[in-house]
C-alpha cells in the first residue's frame, strides 16, 4: 500500500509541474498578444491621423479645388455610386491639374506603408525567438540582462522581467538554453547556434 501511494503521489506531482508549466506559458503568451493589440491600435490610430492630415495637405495644393475632394472620400468608403459626381465635378472645376496633386498626394502614404509593415514583422515575431537571438553562444546571462539587450534591440516590445524569466524557463524546458546556479542566481546559457531571422522570421517561426 505505501509503495502504491507513492507511486500516485509521483504520478500527481508530474502532471501538476506539467500543468503549471502550461499555465505559465498560457498567460504569458496572452500578455504578449495583448501588448501587441494595444500597439497595433495605436498603429492604427496613427494612420488615421496621418490619413486626414493628407488629405488637408491635398486639399491645399495649387489648383484643387474643394468640391472634388469632398466626393471622393466616400468613393472610397462606399461603391459604385460615387462614381457620377466625377463627371460631375470635371466640367465645374476646371480638373486639368487636379489629377496631378492626387497622383502626387498618392506617392506619400506608400512611403509610410512600409514602415507600418516593418512594425507588425517584429511585433508579430515570437517573443522566444527574439530573445534566443540575442543571447550570445555560451556566454552565462542573468535574466535582467537579457531583458535590457532586449529593450534596447526591440524597444516596440514592452515585456516586463518576469515575462523575460518565464520564456527563458520555457527555453530550458524545450532545450535550446542552459540554466545554471552561481552564487545562488539563475544564469542562462545558449547551447545551440540560432541563425537571427528576425526580419524573415516573423512568420516561419510561429509554426515550430
Amino acid at each position: 500500500m505505501n509503495n502504491t501511494d507513492s507511486a500516485s503521489q509521483s504520478v500527481q506531482r508530474v502532471y501538476a509541474e506539467r500543468f503549471a508549466t502550461d499555465l505559465a506559458d498560457n498567460r504569458c503568451e496572452q500578455q504578449e498578444l495583448t501588448a501587441q493589440i494595444e500597439r497595433l491600435r495605436a498603429r492604427l490610430e496613427q494612420l488615421r491621423t496621418d490619413e486626414t492630415w493628407l488629405d488637408g495637405m491635398q486639399a491645399a495644393l495649387p489648383g484643387a479645388t474643394a468640391p472634388p475632394r469632398p466626393r471622393r472620400a466616400p468613393r472610397a468608403a462606399g461603391t459604385p455610386a460615387g462614381e457620377a459626381p466625377v463627371e460631375e465635378a470635371a466640367p465645374v472645376g476646371k480638373p486639368v491639374p487636379s489629377p496631378r496633386p492626387a497622383g502626387r498626394a498618392k506617392a506619400k502614404p506608400t512611403r509610410s506603408r512600409p514602415a507600418g509593415r516593418k512594425a507588425s514583422i517584429t511585433a508579430a515575431a515570437p517573443l522566444h525567438q527574439l530573445i534566443r537571438a540575442l543571447m550570445p553562444l555560451g556566454e552565462p546571462r542573468l535574466v535582467r540582462e537579457v531583458h535590457a539587450d532586449l529593450t534596447e534591440a526591440h524597444p516596440e516590445r514592452g515585456t516586463s522581467v518576469q515575462v523575460v524569466r518565464n520564456t527563458l524557463e520555457t527555453l530550458v524546458k524545450r532545450g535550446v538554453i542552459g540554466k545554471g546556479i552561481q552564487k545562488g542566481t539563475a544564469m542562462y546559457t545558449a547551447t545551440e547556434a540560432v541563425e537571427p531571422a528576425e526580419p524573415t522570421g516573423g512568420a516561419a517561426p510561429a509554426a515550430g
